[in-house]
C-alpha cells in the first residue's frame, strides 16, 4: 500500500520523493525560485489568520510536510507516489537535506490548485485557499504541517 510506503521514509527520503514526484509531474523546480518561495511561504504561513484557521501542527518537521504532500498527491496518481517512494528509499535520500531544500516551497507546488501564494503590496504575502481545509483531510492535515513548520512572528 502507498500509504505506508510513504509514512517508512525517513525526512529525507520523503523530501526526495515529493521532488521525484513533482519533476515527473512538470513542476518547476528551480532551486534559486525554491528559495525565493520558501521565504515567501514563511512570511504567509507566520500570520495568525492562517494559522488558525490551519491548526498548525508545531511539531511537524519537513518530512512530515513532505510525507504529507505525498499522501495528498497519491490520491490522484498513487503509482508515482509509489515508484518515488521506492527509488527515493532505495537511493536512501542522500541527495536531499530537508534543511537545505525549501520543502514549504515543493509542498505549495504540490497543492498548487487548492492553495496560492498570493502577494499584496500592503499586507505582504499570504496563501489564498480554494477550499476551506478540513482538519481530518488529507489537505487540511497537510497544510496544518506546512503552517507547523515556521514559528509564528
Amino acid at each position: 500500500m502507498v500509504g505506508n510506503r510513504v509514512m517508512a521514509l525517513s525526512d529525507g527520503e520523503a523530501v526526495a520523493a515529493l521532488w521525484l514526484v513533482l519533476e515527473r509531474q512538470g513542476a518547476p523546480l528551480d532551486a534559486a525560485r525554491l528559495r525565493a518561495d520558501e521565504v515567501r511561504v514563511a512570511e504567509a504561513a507566520g500570520k495568525g489568520d492562517i494559522r488558525a484557521e490551519a491548526g498548525a501542527d508545531e511539531k511537524a518537521t519537513p518530512g512530515d510536510a513532505a510525507r504529507a504532500a505525498l499522501l495528498y498527491l497519491a490520491e490522484s496518481d498513487p503509482d508515482t507516489v509509489s515508484r518515488a517512494a521506492e527509488i527515493a528509499a532505495a537511493d536512501r535520500g542522500e541527495r536531499f537535506d530537508p534543511a537545505l531544500i525549501g520543502v514549504g516551497a515543493l509542498v505549495v507546488i504540490a497543492i498548487r490548485t487548492e492553495f496560492k501564494l498570493e502577494h499584496d503590496p500592503e499586507k505582504g504575502w499570504s496563501f489564498k485557499l480554494h477550499h476551506k481545509p478540513m482538519r481530518d483531510s488529507t489537505l487540511g492535515r497537510l497544510i496544518s504541517k506546512l503552517i507547523g513548520l515556521y514559528p509564528p512572528p
